[in-house]
């Protein structure tokens, strides 16, 4: 008796303590929650962007696009890009797409776009390829080679009214775009002018329209391997487009759908051929000026962009749709001098000269500059 009672003591005085812990860790626990329920509904979300609050003028300097052409391209995404939650704080598709749109147009980083857009970086970095990826699946609506007689018939027409060149359907070049290399291969992306991108071809029309892209080869690539490979060579070749052909420079080969300049012009007759070919290709190069001049992600001065060589082709697609929505709208904006110049890259010129694309340009200038 004398040792079970102290026992008895002691363990009512341990159950009242445990009994006093739990009743504590209870409250603590209630009151944790209750105090993650005021912070969540005292939560301070940053204002995001919105169209209502910028005039035009400002619209178009932050996204190079009209509101009205902005919100018809959201109405063409937005399926894609709305938010499939019934969160009351899920980012909305609009305020997405205008995040992007802000991204392409400064080349900043994402931090100070998703800043600027009401948004946090992670958010932003979470969907912007989901952005990208809804306005590439727009590609065929915005960016075709015209193929139907009437329409090539007006597009020579006005390649003849530049500078007398007869039918043109399109100027053909290729433009470079920095990127950080992955390291595996890190050699093929480096170009003769010594930095990193991939070399995209592009063919433009009389109105600065891209109508063929072709974006997936590394800087060190030839722009004429670059041609040989796409499907576009296949449908010239076929003879899709009837008498018409392209205007390249000397790094790519003379073929009958394919005029390049003389490269040692002898006679008047191949100096003015040379002069009209060079003034009515210019528009290619007038392209690419305005197409980094509007869209800074393209411009290398403004550093290099940091994605997979998959996903820069995939920006490179989106900026070309972009630069046709713009110019349907006829909004041609100032250049840079710099980004209007011939991008020379010093490559040898491609030797792939055929019989016949030199048959057909000796006859090309004694018909039409030898006069």
């Amino acid at each position: 008796m004398d040792i079970e009672l102290p026992l008895l003591i002691l363990y009512k005085i341990r159950t009242s303590r445990l009994s006093q812990n739990k009743e504590q860790q209870r409250s603590g626990r209630s009151a944790a929650k209750k105090r993650r329920v005021y912070l969540r509904n005292e939560r301070k979300f940053p204002n995001r962007v919105n169209l209502l609050d910028l005039n035009e003028e400002e619209i178009k300097a932050r996204y190079r696009l009209s509101s009205e052409a902005i919100q018809s391209l959201f109405e063409k995404v937005k399926e894609n890009l709305n938010p499939k939650t019934e969160r009351s704080h899920a980012i909305p598709g609009i305020v997405k797409l205008l995040c992007a749109l802000h991204f392409f147009a400064s080349g900043s980083f994402q931090n100070s776009v998703s800043t600027a857009g009401g948004i946090t970086q992670s958010s932003f970095s979470r969907f912007l390829f989901q952005v990208i990826q809804a306005i590439v699946n727009l590609y065929k609506e915005y960016i075709s080679f015209p193929n139907d007689p009437a329409s090539l018939k007006a597009v020579k027409q006005s390649f003849l009214s530049i500078a007398g060149f007869p039918n043109v359907i399109g100027a053909i070049d290729c433009t470079h775009v920095a990127l950080s290399p992955p390291s595996e291969n890190e050699y093929i992306y480096r170009n003769e002018k010594h930095f990193h991108s991939l070399n995209m071809q592009v063919v433009v029309s009389n109105n600065m329209k891209i109508i063929d892209v072709v974006a997936k080869f590394p800087g060190s690539t030839e722009d004429s391997y670059i041609l040989s490979q796409s499907g576009l060579h296949q449908r010239f070749e076929n003879g899709e487009f009837g008498s018409g052909w392209l205007l390249g420079d000397s790094m790519y080969g003379l073929k009958p759908w394919l005029m390049t300049p003389v490269s040692n012009p002898k006679t008047r007759a191949e100096k003015k051929y040379n002069h009209a070919h060079s003034a009515t290709r210019s528009i290619i190069d007038r392209t690419f000026g305005m197409l980094k001049t509007r869209f800074g992600c393209l411009d290398k001065s403004k550093g290099v962009l940091l994605y997979s060589p998959e996903k820069v082709c995939k920006i490179f697609f989106v900026c070309c749709i972009l630069h046709n929505i713009a110019m349907n709208e006829s909004d041609y904006i100032e250049v840079n001098e710099e980004y209007a110049q011939h991008e020379e890259i010093n490559m040898e010129p491609f030797e792939d000269d055929t019989d016949e694309g030199g048959i057909l340009r000796e006859k090309l200038i004694l018909e039409h500059f030898a006069g």
